[in-house]
């Protein structure tokens, strides 16, 4: 392992010779210098030091000034300041600006070498925290990216494509699909293959913020405008000022919500609640939706100005039944995910259970895919997972009762009538069985508490009513 590289300024030449001396007995490689601009540019050059030794009184610049320019460059090495008129407000202001420790003059040199030591070691560990997080953000982002693009079929061929042509751009793009496609990861595709990939990803899920909350979550919000706004905030849209805003589920936005959000593209500039001046912003616009917006448009339920605004560039997500092709390579990498996760020895699934599992119709798309394997790798006592491993599709397996069960049996309900019925006992089960808890049910059944609460609605089920 190289020497540990030093940089002694002080505008002493004695204290630089013995500084030298000492360090390059220790072993240190040393350089020396008397002008803290001329620390500024060593640090900040292409070779720059580990650890800093910088006196606060200097002939051009204050250490003080000197570290604050060091920090601001970037220079992740250790910092120690070095003063011969310390005071307890200086040294607890180097620290507060970025300096690893204080010592005074005259030196002991047996401390010197002690807090660099320690100091190094400080650095050292804090570099290998840092590189130990962007690897595992990175280790996740690939995971996240593998699991959305994994897959041979025409239709993700197709999807690959437009996500690398798109995400070149700076267009606005508006991803459609149903509930688990994985919309979200698309968007975030799109982000990492965009010049503003070092900027933010900022979400917004228009179904998850109340009406009443919505206008400050996107746009920010000034103290004092309304009960609860103690301080400035900023909001979700300045947040992604440089890099991406992912509007998601942008049909479950009210109209009110719609109309800000065109203001706000059109003008490229937004105003917080209770403010007056109008902040430019720079936000390229991702949105994604599991909604017929055209259909929505047609009844008023959305705007079609906003709807041409965000659909600069559409881009479909397909089902996953759309591509049974790719279930066996999906199951095999959430296989070993689990795995590896859990840390033991991935489970394999018989080509029967593969081909049996690429012909389910997966209403939860890959999100339900991902649930049902992993609950099958737990519940499984075996190494291979077999059919008769796998729980039936939709309950199917229990006896068909209740109000329409002769009907549905005789055929004397339409098909869609019939899968109403089924449908609405069948969730009213599950809300039974998790005594109305709508997370719970919502995750038995591989689909999002949004999408539930759809489906709930749209059957005319009541959580508290049905799990009576």
């Amino acid at each position: 392992m190289s020497a540990a590289r030093v940089l002694v300024c002080d505008d002493e030449p004695g204290i630089r010779q013995t500084l030298s001396q000492i360090l390059g007995d220790e072993g240190y490689a040393v350089d020396a210098v008397g002008l803290g601009q001329e620390a500024v540019q060593h640090v900040l050059g292409e070779t720059p030091p580990d650890a800093v030794l910088l006196d606060v009184w200097l002939p051009d610049v204050d250490g003080l000034t000197v570290l604050d320019r060091l920090r601001a460059g970037g220079f992740p090495g250790a910092v120690l300041m070095i003063s011969g008129h310390g005071t307890v407000d200086t040294a607890v202001a180097a620290v507060k600006r970025g300096a690893d420790d204080f010592l005074e003059k005259p030196l002991a040199l047996e401390r010197v070498l002690l807090t660099l030591e320690k100091a190094l070691e400080r650095s050292r560990l804090a570099r290998e925290r840092d590189d130990l997080r962007r690897e595992l953000a990175n280790r996740d982002a690939r995971d996240a990216q593998e699991e959305l693009l994994l897959g041979d079929s025409p239709a993700m061929a197709r999807l690959k494509s437009e996500i690398a042509r798109a995400g070149a751009s700076d267009a606005r793009v508006l991803i459609t699909g149903e509930s688990g496609t994985g919309k979200e990861l698309v968007a975030r595709a799109l982000h990492r293959a965009s010049p503003r990939a070092s900027g933010a990803f900022v979400e917004v899920n228009g179904a998850a913020i109340p009406e009443e909350l919505i206008e400050s979550e996107l746009f920010g919000h000034m103290k004092g405008s309304f009960t609860g706004a103690f301080e400035d905030r900023k909001g979700k849209w300045e947040q992604a000022d440089g890099g991406t805003l992912f509007l998601d589920e942008i049909g479950d936005m009210s109209p009110r919500t719609q109309a800000k959000i065109l203001r706000a593209i059109q003008d490229g500039k937004i105003t917080r609640v209770g403010g007056a001046k109008a902040l430019a912003t720079d936000v390229r616009i991702v949105a994604a939706t599991n909604r017929d917006l055209p259909a929505m448009i047609r009844a008023g339920g959305f705007r079609e100005d906003l709807y041409f605004r965000l659909a600069v560039v559409p881009l479909h997500v397909p089902p996953l039944a759309g591509r049974p092709e790719d279930v066996p390579l999906l199951v095999t990498h959430f296989a070993e995910t689990v795995a590896r996760r859990r840390g033991r020895r991935p489970k394999t699934f018989e080509p029967a259970a593969l081909e049996a599992l690429a012909k389910r119709r997966w209403p939860g798309n890959v999100r339900e895919l991902q649930n049902l394997v992993e609950r099958v790798l737990l519940m499984t006592p075996g190494a291979a997972v077999r059919v008769a491993d796998l729980p039936p599709e939709d309950g199917s397996h229990r006896p068909v009762s209740g109000t329409h069960a002769a009907d549905e049996v005789s055929g004397a309900l339409s098909l869609a009538d019939a899968r109403d019925a089924f449908e609405k006992r069948y969730l009213s089960r599950v809300l039974a069985e998790t005594k109305g808890n709508v997370s719970r049910a919502a995750e038995r059944l591989g689909l999002d508490r949004t999408t539930l609460h759809r489906k709930m609605k749209s059957l005319g089920l009541d959580a508290e009513k049905d799990s009576a």
